[in-house]
């Protein structure tokens, strides 16, 4: 028996899982890296090739199937969550190639070792390949999902910190600017870049939220940025309206995390009656074992 026909399929296998965990898995950008490279043109030879190999899967992909009807881009979901499309594209292409390519391997270990002919393990390739090229949309749908419910948390509280700044007599775009100071997690973070790139743009302060809103998906900053235009136009007072509707909206959050609590216990349910269920089988067997034998 050569054993390299054993242990060559199990490295590429474990060699390709490795990688599209790696590829799956979210990370945080580190903004001292980043502040380390404005004003640089340098880049890391590896860096550079990883993201241009990445960029030449993505692009092939892209060109290939942009005309089908059935091939859909979740652009809003990648904005909110950072990933360029090219990125998106090669976890789809790596996550199938895997799927299609592990059953050959295993196939030709089963063969080797007498198991089962190579064709049977293989002849799952194709199922696993299509759930691999579909793996990654379920990702980023749920990553998505997350990070407009924490986008939200925290724009309750830009709210009414940006109430509080309007009635000390700061001008509005001087409020959305000052409040968005207070927060350090990603999401103000996003919205201090929107605020800084509107402000050398010319663009209002309320009409670059109100983009950015509808870019994202989070129709709640863009309650903000009407509110502030209605008080920079019109010199309405904002501060009981945006602390009304920061307080309705930590309010509908927290009902619905109840409810997706109460959903998760009532999943949990079913399995905890199977399991009890085959608990008193078990104990019972002994007694009808004994009643009949």
């Amino acid at each position: 028996m050569n054993l390299a026909l054993i242990v060559l399929p199990g490295i590429l296998v474990g060699l390709g899982f490795a990688l599209v965990v790696a590829a799956l898995v979210p990370t945080q950008p580190r903004l001292s890296a980043a502040l380390e490279r404005i004003g640089t043109t340098s880049v890391s030879q590896d860096t550079a090739h990883a993201a241009t190999f990445e960029n030449r899967v993505g692009s092939a992909v892209l060109r290939r199937f942009s005309d089908s009807p059935s091939f859909k881009i979740p652009s809003t979901d990648l904005r909110l969550i950072g990933m360029s499309v090219n990125r998106y594209l090669y976890q789809k292409v790596l996550s199938a190639s895997l799927g299609l390519l592990a059953p050959i391997a295993f196939g030709l270990i089963f063969q080797v070792l007498g198991i089962t002919a190579f064709y049977i393990p293989a002849l799952f390739g194709l199922p696993l390949a299509l759930g691999g090229w579909f793996l990654p949309n379920l990702l980023v749908r749920d990553q998505a999902q997350e990070a407009r419910t924490e986008f939200s948390r925290s724009v309750a509280v830009y709210m009414e910190l940006v109430g509080s700044e309007r009635i000390s007599g700061a001008p509005p775009g001087k409020a959305l600017e000052s409040a968005a100071q207070v927060g350090r997690n990603w999401a103000f973070v996003r919205i201090r870049q929107t605020l800084t790139e509107a402000r050398y743009a010319g663009v209002a302060p309320w009409d670059a939220l109100e983009q950015l809103s509808k870019e994202i998906n989070v129709p709640d900053l863009g309650e903000i940025a009407k509110v502030i235009r209605l008080s920079g136009e019109q010199g309405a007072s904002v501060y009981e309206t945006l602390r009304a509707r920061g307080q309705n909206l930590r309010d509908r959050l927290l009902n619905d995390e109840a409810t997706e609590a109460n959903k998760a216990t009532n999943k949990m349910t079913i399995p905890m009656t199977l399991t009890g269920v085959l608990f008193m089988l078990l104990l019972g067997t002994p007694f009808v074992l004994d009643a009949f034998f």
